[in-house]
């Protein structure tokens, strides 16, 4: 079972290039993904599949990502302490986050998730609250569907 999850998360680290990649500077080595031991709880920020996704306004999706990124070791602590909880908790959702004109996060709310926890879902909603985004660069509002993996790498984790 463990060795299931490390190949899912080696996978994931070697994920497929972004669309928007390709152009400039040659792409970071995945930091976006925790380095875990084993047993450790892994988040993957990167949203590369499911992608992130744009609902409506014009706002860079790799500056999205740039943010979201930033705070992973918030993110992870949300999950850890959801994981105190639950031992078994993993899995995807997908946070929609309307950002306003001038880059503040006017709400936020989950479209999908397999994953149960009430707090760990709190926890996320009021940390992506605090973001701070680059402006859409047409100055209205724009909403973003950004996906969260949240997993366990050991023999102890789930499927």
């Amino acid at each position: 079972m463990g060795l299931v999850t490390l190949l899912a998360v080696s996978l994931l680290r070697a994920g497929a290039p972004d669309a928007g990649q390709g152009q400039g500077a040659a792409a970071p080595q995945r930091p976006e993904m925790q380095r875990a031991g084993v047993g450790d709880p892994v988040v993957d920020t990167s949203a590369v599949s499911p992608p992130l996704r744009v609902r409506h306004g014009s706002i860079d999706p790799e500056k999205v990502r740039e943010v979201v990124s930033s705070q992973r070791d918030a993110i992870r602590s949300c999950y850890e302490r959801a994981l105190h909880e639950n031992s078994g908790l993993a899995g995807t959702c997908t946070v929609r986050i309307v950002i306003a004109g001038d880059g503040t996060v006017g709400t936020t709310s989950f479209q999908n998730s397999s994953i149960h926890s009430v707090s760990l879902g709190r926890c996320l909603l009021q940390l992506v609250r605090t973001l701070r985004f680059p402006a859409p660069t047409d100055g209205k509002t724009a909403a973003v569907d950004y996906p969260l993996v949240f997993r366990r790498v050991g023999s102890d984790a789930g499927p």
